[in-house]
C-alpha cells in the first residue's frame, strides 16, 4: 500500500487520535461490523476511516478476511495507544460527573487535625445532611489522582494552582495537665525550672507553619532553652496527649486542644500568640463550583466559630 500523499507528523497524529474511539472499538470487537453497532455509526463509515488512515499512514492496520479482521504489527501499536486514550477521557468524565452531582465528599486532614477536632464534629455534619468520607493523611493531596475532593490544610496560604477558602486563624499557647504545673506558676517561671520538660513538635519546628517553641518564644517575648528538658514528637496530637499524661508542657493550637480544655484534661499556662498560619480549605477550581463544595465549606466555616 502507497502513500496517497504525504503527510506530516503532526497531521498522522491527529488523525490517529480523531479516530481513537474507532480504532479502540475495533481493537475491543475484532470486528468492524460489531465496532459499527457500538458507535452508532454504518459499517461503510469504520471502513472508509481506517481505510484513510492507512493511506494516509502507507501501511495496513488490518488484515482484512471475509470472517475476521487481525490488527497488524502496526495495528496493534495503534489500537494499544487508542484504547488507553480512551479509557483516560472515560476516567475524566467520570469525575466531571462527580463533580457535578450531590454525594460523599472525600476530605482529607492530617491526623492530629482528624483526631482532636473532626472526628468529634463529625456527628455534627451528619445532622446538617453532609456525608464526609475522611482520608487521614499528612502528606499534601494530588488532587489529580481524582481520589481525594478537598483537604484541610495547616500553613501560611493561600495555595497557587489550588482553590484555597480562609476557615480559621490561628493561635499557639504553652498547655499542660491541671496538676502539671505545681502551685499554678506563670508560664515565664516553670519553663526555667530543671523539673519542667517542654514537649515538642519536631515537624512544626521545621515544616514553615511556626508551630514551634522559638516562633512562640520570640512572639511572646519569653526566654526558652528549647535544648534543655526536651521531649519531641512527630505529631501535634502526641505531643498533648503527652502533655495529658503530665510529661510536660506542650505547645497547642487553636482547633486542637479547646475540647481538651473543656474537659478539664489541658489548662493554658501560657498567654496566646497569633501565628501567620491557618486552616485553609482547598480542593480544585472544578470542585470548588460544585454544590457539595459549597455545603463543606458552609458546615466548616459553621463548627470552627
Amino acid at each position: 500500500m502507497k502513500k496517497s500523499h504525504e503527510s506530516s507528523r503532526e497531521y498522522l497524529i491527529a488523525r490517529a487520535s480523531h479516530l481513537a474511539p474507532v480504532l479502540a472499538a475495533i481493537a475491543s470487537e475484532n470486528s468492524f461490523s460489531k465496532a459499527a453497532e457500538k458507535l452508532g455509526v454504518h459499517q461503510s463509515a469504520v471502513s472508509h476511516r481506517i481505510t484513510q488512515l492507512e493511506e494516509a499512514l502507507g501501511f495496513a492496520l488490518f488484515e482484512r478476511t471475509t470472517r475476521q479482521i487481525t490488527p497488524t504489527e502496526y495495528g496493534r501499536v495503534l489500537c494499544a495507544a487508542a484504547i488507553e486514550s480512551v479509557d483516560v477521557w472515560d476516567a475524566a468524565f467520570d469525575r466531571l460527573e462527580k463533580f457535578r452531582t450531590s454525594g460523599t465528599v472525600r476530605l482529607s486532614v492530617a491526623s492530629a487535625l482528624a483526631m482532636k477536632w473532626v472526628l468529634p464534629n463529625l456527628a455534627s455534619a451528619q445532622q446538617a445532611g453532609l456525608e464526609i468520607a475522611l482520608d487521614v493523611n499528612d502528606r499534601p493531596v494530588d488532587f489529580s489522582a481524582g481520589t481525594i475532593d478537598a483537604a484541610i490544610r495547616f500553613g501560611v496560604g493561600p495555595y497557587p494552582g489550588l482553590h484555597s477558602s480562609l476557615l480559621k486563624k490561628a493561635e499557639i499557647v504553652p498547655v499542660a495537665s491541671p496538676g502539671y504545673c505545681a502551685g499554678d506558676r506563670v508560664f515565664e517561671d516553670a519553663v526555667g525550672s530543671p523539673d519542667v520538660t517542654l514537649l515538642k513538635d519536631a515537624v512544626g519546628e521545621r515544616d514553615g507553619t511556626d508551630f514551634s517553641w522559638g516562633y512562640y518564644a520570640g512572639q511572646a517575648g519569653v526566654q526558652i532553652n528549647e535544648d534543655a528538658n526536651a521531649l519531641a514528637f512527630d505529631r501535634a496530637d502526641l505531643v498533648l496527649q503527652a502533655a495529658i499524661n503530665g510529661m510536660g508542657i506542650g505547645l497547642g493550637r487553636t482547633l486542637l486542644i479547646e475540647g481538651d480544655i473543656a474537659q478539664g484534661f489541658l489548662k493554658a499556662v501560657g498567654k496566646p500568640v497569633p501565628m501567620k498560619s491557618a486552616y485553609w480549605l482547598v480542593c480544585s477550581p472544578e470542585f470548588a463550583k460544585t454544590e457539595r463544595h459549597g455545603s463543606l465549606l458552609g458546615w466548616l466555616k459553621t463548627q470552627m466559630k
